[in-house]
């Protein structure tokens, strides 16, 4: 009985330190909940708020996020389950050089009979649970928790920055179209004046070279009109990557000119509510994701200290040994209380306590620096608002100026008051001043969804 006595013992200490072993791995230091809901931002576009709920669906970006979302979630259940029972089986064989006998009386003669034979084989199943671990298994899933809350966070700011690029993306093909109609109305205008200065020559009034001129304007004119088709189909692609999947047909459609830039006198300019920058600090997820991973570190230096600690585990089970590989005799219930102290580890726990405590520190001076970074880009965002707002009236009045200058223009040319010249520099100072009201139009547009995207909306 000794020796069955011996394997049974082996087998739960074995049992047991497997548990013990199990309790000793910290969780992962990623964690994360359910799918939070999707809300599409404001806008006053409908073709708009259709390509955000698209990128949603299709944007790598987000896809990736909510991977790394569902990985944070099942790190709490793996350090979850190091606080559960685990059931285990195994087997031990024990060889020898001469089976196990006793002596016995029989008749009135000692005889030798033996007991075990030279092999004997023991096999065990049974449940552990840890009772007690130093606060380690408990302040690991608290890690995995504020760990799996930091991810959430990201998620949301990844949903932010793909709205916010979208918004970009469409605003600068809205704007390279309304460039391309520009372009446009310059060639047509052009070639109007080419086609006067063609009969005012023909009819003796003004010289060839009002002639040649007007044919390098046009020319001019459609080399300008090629540069912003070009740049429509690159704003496009661009929108594409943006939202991550093909289009919806009629983005590539414009509304005439006159339909566009009325519009700009119109535009309900942004009010926020409070001050932007503090709003910003309650907002912006980036601030939360540094306080929670910071949490988490202390969470995780908790842990280290922990393992330092002896550890206290149960097992129950049932062993049976013969000499038999596979035994039928012998096997008994069994339960077993173990005491596990790695009280000395050459410091690799008091490392990474250091190391985790340091790393929560660090966390927290870069929380502060996210702030100084946070305070300037709301700063810049309402600045670069303001200015496009001001670009914009101004912008407004010149193309104004510039479309009855024109006219005047063209008029005194075909009557032979004006000059060529006059004519050629008034189209132009049109042209630019209606590139220069589509420019600031748009950068309103793009400047309201940059102040939206730097205080966390």
């Amino acid at each position: 009985m000794f020796t069955k006595k011996i394997v049974m013992a082996f087998l739960i200490i074995s049992l047991t330190a497997g548990a013990a072993a199990a309790s000793q791995r910290p969780a992962a230091e990623d964690g994360a909940p359910q799918t939070p809901p999707v809300t599409v931002p404001a806008v006053d576009d409908a073709l708009l708020a259709a390509l955000l709920t698209t990128a949603y669906s299709n944007n790598p970006q987000i896809a990736a996020a909510a991977q790394k979302r569902a990985a944070a979630e099942a790190q709490i259940a793996q350090a979850q389950s190091k606080m559960g029972p685990r059931a285990s089986a195994g087997m031990a064989a024990l060889w020898q050089r001469d089976g196990i006998s006793t002596n016995v009386d029989i008749l009135g003669r000692s005889m030798n009979v033996p007991i075990l034979g030279s092999h004997t084989y023991a096999a065990a199943v049974g449940l552990t649970q840890v009772i007690y671990a130093g606060g380690s298994l408990t302040a690991n899933k608290q890690a995995a928790q504020l760990a799996r809350d930091a991810v959430e966070a990201q998620e949301r700011r990844t949903r932010q920055v793909v709205e916010n690029a979208v918004c970009r993306a469409y605003y600068a093909l809205r704007c390279a179209q309304a460039k391309e109609l520009v372009a446009a109305e310059a060639v047509e205008l052009s070639k109007s004046h080419m086609a006067q200065a063609e009969k005012l020559f023909k009819a003796g009034v003004v010289a060839k070279n009002d002639v040649l001129r007007s044919k390098v304007a046009v020319a001019s004119a459609e080399l300008d009109l090629i540069r912003a088709q070009n740049g429509s189909a690159v704003a496009l692609t661009a929108l594409r990557r943006a939202v991550g999947t093909d289009l919806p047909d009629g983005l590539a459609e414009t509304c005439p000119l006159d339909k566009i830039f009325p519009t700009a006198k119109e535009m309900t300019p942004l009010v926020l509510s409070g001050d932007a920058v503090q709003t910003a600090f309650a907002e912006r997820e980036e601030l939360k994701v540094y306080a929670l991973l910071s949490g988490q570190a202390e969470k995780l230096a908790r842990a280290a200290q922990g393992q330092l600690l002896p550890q206290i585990l149960g097992a129950v089970g049932y062993v049976a040994a013969d000499d038999k590989f596979f035994p039928s005799e012998h096997s008994e219930p069994v339960a077993a209380v173990g005491l596990y102290w790695n009280f000395y580890d050459s410091g690799e726990m008091h490392a990474k306590t250091t190391e985790a405590k340091a790393k929560a520190k660090e966390l927290l001076f870069m929380l502060d620096d996210m702030k100084n970074t946070i305070r300037m880009e709301v700063t810049q965002a309402e600045l670069n608002l303001k200015s496009a707002e001001s670009r914009l009236v101004v912008a407004t009045r010149q193309s104004n100026e510039a479309r009855e200058d024109y006219r005047i223009a063209a008029r005194r040319y075909a009557e032979s008051v004006g000059t060529n010249l006059d004519t050629l520099d008034a189209r132009l100072a049109l042209t630019n001043s209606l590139t220069e009201l589509a420019t600031a139009m748009y950068d309103i547009k793009s400047a309201e969804a940059d102040l939206r995207y730097a205080i966390g909306e």
